[in-house]
């Protein structure tokens, strides 16, 4: 079998795979928001967002490791 024309899911960037993610949950789950983070135990980054109705943070916001969820 010739693997040289299998595709590889891989996205360009970290952002660009949070982005995709979240728009996939979005249609199954029906909550306001979600979220992809990175965190130090003491602050979370938000990579991306999704919110529903209310908005709450954007893309770059940095939280309180506590508050991020």
């Amino acid at each position: 079998m010739n693997n040289d024309k299998v595709q590889h899911p891989f996205y360009e960037s970290l952002q660009a795979a949070a982005d995709h993610t979240l728009h996939v949950i979005s249609q199954f789950v029906g909550v306001n928001t979600f979220c992809v983070a990175s965190n130090d135990k003491v602050t979370s980054l938000i990579f991306s967002a999704f919110h529903r109705k209310d908005h709450l943070f954007d893309a770059g916001t940095e939280l309180p490791f506590t508050d991020a969820y």
